[in-house]
C-alpha cells in the first residue's frame, strides 16, 4: 500500500471515530438538556405550588384556627378561614385546597375543606407524606411522589400556619391531580426528543455528504500520488542509469537535488483539510446547544408570577455574598419589602387584583433597583441584593421608590390600599458574621414600618 493509500485510509477511520464521537455527544448532550428541562420545570411547578399554599396559609389567623373544633362550623371565626380558603379554591387552578391539624397521637385530620363536593369531614383522617410531617415540624413543602386516597391520585403542597407565639397552629394543603403534574413535568420531553432526533439525522446527513465529498477530494488526490510516483520512478531510472557518475562532478546544489530525486524524497507527513467541514458543523451545533442552555437557565433564575429573580437565583446570591464575608470582600446592602394589606385585597378584592398589586410592586421594584438585584421568595415579600452599595444609595432608591409608588397610585384607582412596608440594613464587618444577620436585621426593619402603618391607620380611623 502506497503512502497515499495509507493516508486516505487513516483518513477514513478517523472520520468514522470522529462521526460516532459526535453522535454520541450528540445523544448524550440532548439527554442532559431533556434531564434539566425535566428538573427545571418541575421546580416551577412545586415552587408555584408552594407559592399558593403558603400565600393562603398567611391568610390564616392561626390563633383562630387552632381553637376550632367541629361544633364551630357556621361561628365567625369558621366562616372567616372557610371564606379564604374558598377564594382559592375557586379562583385558583388546583383541585382541592383545605385545612389539617396535626393530633396528639402523630395523626393528622381534615379541618376546613371548602370543597363543593365531596369534602372532607372535621376531625376526619387524612393519609400522611412526608411533606406533611415536615410541615407539623414548621416547614413548608411538596410532595416528592404522587399518593392515592378516596378523592383519586394527586401530588401535594402543604405550608404551616403560625399563631401568634409562633407556634404551627395547623397546615394548609394544596392538592393538584397527579397526571396533570406529570403531563406538565413531561410536556417538554417530546419537543427534546423529536429536536434530538432532527438535529441527529441532519448530523448523520450532512456527515455523509461531507464523507462523499471527501471521498472524491481523496480519489483525485489519490491519481495524481500516482501520477506523481510515477513520474518520479521514471525520473529515478533516468538518472540511475545514465546519470549516477556525472552526480559528483556537479555543482553542491544542483548535486544535492539530483542525489534526492535519484534516491527518493524524504517521507513528510502530509496537512489535510478534509475535517474542516466536520470542524463547522461542530461549532455551528455547540453554538445552537449553547443558545438553548442559555434559554432554559433564564427560565430556571425567573420566577413565573412576578418576572423577578427566583429563589434559585436567590439562593445563588447569598451564597457568594457569604463568600465575600469570608475572604473579607463583602460590600453590599439588602432591601426587604412586603406589600401592606395584600391579604385584604385578596378577599375583598379577589384573587386577580391582589396577583396585580404584586406585578405592580416587583415592576416598580425593577425599574428603580434593576432587574439583576429584585427576587422574590414566597408570597408578598420581596428582597433587594445590592452588590457594591452601601446606605446612601439605599436611602435614595427607598425615596425614589416611594414617589413612584405614590404616581401609580395618582394615576390607577387602589383607594389608597397600595402600601409596602420595607426595611434595609448594609454589611459592615463590626456588626454582621453572614449574609443572615444583615437579612434579618432588614426585615425587622420592614417588620417595624409595617407595625407603624397599622398604628397610623388605627389612630386616623
Amino acid at each position: 500500500m502506497s503512502i497515499a493509500e495509507k493516508k486516505v485510509h487513516t483518513s477514513k477511520r478517523n472520520f468514522i471515530f470522529a462521526l460516532i464521537l459526535l453522535l454520541v455527544t450528540n445523544i448524550l448532550t440532548s439527554v442532559t438538556i431533556i434531564l434539566m428541562s425535566r428538573k427545571t420545570l418541575r421546580e416551577q411547578i412545586n415552587q408555584r405550588m408552594l407559592d399558593v399554599s403558603n400565600t393562603a396559609a398567611y391568610q390564616l389567623n392561626g390563633d383562630e384556627l387552632e381553637q376550632l373544633t367541629a361544633e364551630d362550623k357556621g361561628s365567625e371565626s369558621y366562616n372567616r378561614a372557610l371564606d379564604v380558603l374558598r377564594s382559592f379554591q375557586d379562583n385558583i387552578e388546583l383541585d382541592y385546597i383545605y385545612g389539617i391539624r396535626a393530633e396528639s397521637d402523630g395523626t393528622f385530620t381534615f379541618t376546613i375543606d371548602p370543597a363543593v363536593d365531596d369534602p372532607g369531614e372535621f376531625g376526619e383522617p387524612i393519609k400522611i407524606t412526608d411533606a406533611l410531617i415536615n410541615a407539623a415540624n414548621g416547614r413548608a413543602g411538596v410532595d416528592k411522589e404522587a399518593y392515592s386516597d378516596d378523592w383519586g391520585r394527586f401530588y401535594s403542597a402543604y405550608s404551616p400556619v403560625f399563631d401568634s407565639k409562633g407556634n404551627v397552629a395547623g397546615i394548609v394543603a394544596v392538592d393538584f391531580n397527579a397526571e396533570w403534574y406529570d403531563s406538565k413535568v413531561n410536556s417538554h420531553k417530546l419537543a427534546a426528543v423529536i429536536l434530538t432526533m432532527v438535529a441527529m439525522t441532519v448530523c448523520i446527513v450532512l456527515s455523509f455528504i461531507i464523507m462523499s465529498q471527501n471521498r472524491k477530494r481523496f480519489s483525485s488526490m489519490l491519481k495524481e500520488m500516482a501520477e506523481l510516483d510515477s513520474n518520479m520512478q521514471k525520473l529515478d531510472d533516468i538518472i540511475m542509469q545514465s546519470a549516477v557518475k556525472k552526480l559528483d562532478m556537479l555543482p553542491e546544489s544542483e548535486n544535492a537535488l539530483l542525489k534526492t530525486l535519484a534516491s527518493g524524497e524524504p517521507e513528510k507527513g502530509f496537512t489535510h483539510n478534509e475535517y474542516d467541514e466536520m470542524h463547522t458543523s461542530i461549532a455551528s451545533v455547540a453554538k445552537k446547544l449553547g443558545r438553548y442552555l442559555r434559554y432554559v437557565d433564564s427560565e430556571v433564575h425567573t420566577d413565573d408570577t412576578t418576572g423577578t429573580l427566583n429563589k434559585i437565583a436567590y439562593k445563588d446570591k447569598i451564597k457568594e455574598f457569604d463568600e465575600s464575608v469570608s475572604n473579607g470582600t463583602a460590600e453590599f446592602s439588602v432591601g426587604f419589602f412586603d406589600i401592606n394589606d395584600l391579604k385584604d385585597t385578596y378577599v375583598h378584592k379577589g384573587f386577580e387584583a391582589g396577583e396585580q398589586l404584586m406585578y405592580e410592586c416587583a415592576r416598580i421594584l425593577q425599574e428603580i433597583f434593576g432587574r439583576k438585584n429584585v427576587y422574590h421568595i414566597t408570597g408578598d415579600e420581596f428582597i433587594i441584593l445590592a452588590e457594591g452599595k452601601g446606605r446612601l444609595y439605599m436611602d435614595e432608591l427607598f425615596d425614589r421608590f416611594d414617589k413612584a409608588i405614590e404616581r401609580y397610585k395618582s394615576r390607577e384607582d387602589t383607594a389608597g390600599h397600595f402600601s409596602v412596608a420595607k426595611g434595609a440594613s448594609t454589611y459592615t464587618a463590626e456588626k454582621h458574621s453572614c449574609y443572615r444577620d444583615v437579612f434579618v436585621e432588614a426585615k425587622l426593619r420592614s417588620d417595624d414600618d409595617k407595625a407603624a402603618f397599622y398604628k397610623r391607620r388605627s389612630i386616623s380611623s
